[in-house]
């Protein structure tokens, strides 16, 4: 399979970076799977915490009034940290796409 195709469907489908690696382009990978793995750990331990904060509500506590007390900050940074996510995966994808292209493209030169 052609690299311009291969890659970005594995920066896409399966890891975000996988497609750099393939494309052997070894930091660049590392440094987009370093940052999805830190985006994931982060938005687990806050989600963790807003769960946690959750249970700890009394249950006849009014649906409305915690809504009111989760709305601000924490659901804020878990988008953030979503848009953070899909922007890293969006280059990823882009990225291995023209890297697979290039690389393809100068195969295709050195061949007579």
């Amino acid at each position: 399979m052609k690299k311009y195709i291969f890659s970005p469907l594995c920066s896409g489908l399966l890891i975000p970076g996988l497609g750099q690696i393939l494309n052997n382009e070894l930091k660049k990978g590392l440094l987009l799977l370093g940052a999805v793995f830190i985006l994931f750990v982060v938005g687990t331990i806050r989600l963790a915490f807003l769960i946690k904060f959750l249970l700890s509500q009394s249950p006849t506590t009014d649906a409305m009034v915690i809504m009111e007390n989760i709305k601000g900050q924490t659901l804020l940074s878990l988008w953030i940290l979503a848009g953070l996510f899909a922007l890293i995966w969006l280059y990823s994808v882009v990225d291995a796409f023209r890297t697979g292209r290039r690389l393809e493209s100068r195969k295709g030169e050195e061949l007579p």
